[in-house]
């Protein structure tokens, strides 16, 4: 009985903690930089808006990006209380691009993430143009 009572009060708060109120969407602003470095990889940091918990929110926003074709990790610097906190995911952008990742966080619970803006640094070997 305890125990039932226990993960109901746990469930109750983890529903709580995430308020379920959607912040309002702005459009996302974009970033892109290149780097020289000997692997080819692109880095996203994507400032995330509306997590308030590091159980559920963190959870599920690092879950879903994981999920990704193409995205090798993804990482989630949190801050009980900050407005805005930031996904690092690092990414093969032959496989996925950056809009694709800010429309997979976006999507969790009909907009409760919004990006509002996205860091895009670009590695790999300099490119010469004739």
């Amino acid at each position: 009985m305890r125990i039932a009572l226990s993960c109901s009060v746990l469930a109750t708060t983890m529903l709580l903690s995430c308020d379920g109120n959607a912040p309002q969407m702005a459009p996302t602003v974009f970033e892109e930089s290149h780097v020289e470095g000997t692997v080819e990889k692109a880095v996203a940091e994507m400032m995330v808006q509306g997590m308030m918990c590091e159980i559920g929110c963190v959870s599920k926003v690092r879950k879903e990006l994981l999920e990704v074709p193409g995205v090798a990790s993804a990482s989630i610097e949190f801050e009980k209380g900050r407005a805005v906190n930031v996904a690092k995911v690092e990414y093969d952008a032959e496989v996925v691009d950056a809009k694709a990742l800010v429309a997979k966080v976006t999507a969790i619970g009909d907009g409760m993430y919004p990006v509002e803006k996205v860091a895009v640094t670009h590695y790999g070997a300099a490119k010469f143009t004739p």
